[in-house]
């Protein structure tokens, strides 16, 4: 493809970030960062409680990673309901800091949503389109900034084996 087809990919890819960052706008991002929070702890807890209790057993972590995650995610989810709810279950109207944290959290997640969507059509899908996403300058600059799949797994137990299992490195 050629340049104009790079460029659309961007044009898009800040599209879905404006969207994304516009909603976060309107909501706030206590509820976001709280839920994601929660998922992240899920994740690292279910991966720890799962090499603590089999460590031979990648099924085991897999299911224990992923219900963790869950998990986490609902509580993060239930504590930032718990925090919104004013008198009569009615949430407030975000202030001008939730705000800006929503701007941030909601925009910031859609660009990396986007950027892990994109590897995988650079990956699998139609020559002329993988082409385009890897010429996206957006798409690139924002990989550069985020950490690879083999540093994310020496943070977190056991997750170096799934990736193994599943031939990611």
């Amino acid at each position: 493809m050629n340049a104009g087809a790079d460029l659309a990919v961007d044009l898009v890819v800040l599209a879905v970030v404006a969207l994304a960052a516009f909603r976060g706008w309107r909501r706030g991002g206590t509820a976001l960062v709280l839920s994601l929070a929660g998922a992240v702890a899920g994740v690292l807890l279910g991966g720890w409680i799962a090499t603590w209790w089999d460590a031979s057993s990648t099924v085991l972590l897999v299911v224990a990673i992923v219900v963790g995650g869950l998990i986490g995610l609902g509580a993060g989810r239930r504590l930032a309901d718990s925090l919104a709810s004013r008198g009569g279950g009615r949430i407030a109207r975000p202030h001008l800091l939730e705000r800006v944290v929503g701007v941030v959290a909601h925009g910031g997640l859609a660009l990396v949503v986007c950027v892990a969507i994109g590897a995988a059509v650079a990956a699998v899908g139609p020559a002329g389109l993988s082409q385009a996403v890897r010429g996206s300058s957006v798409l690139t600059a924002t990989a550069a900034h985020l950490p690879t799949a083999s540093q994310v797994a020496d943070r977190v137990p056991g997750l170096g084996r799934v990736m193994a299992v599943g031939g990611t490195s």
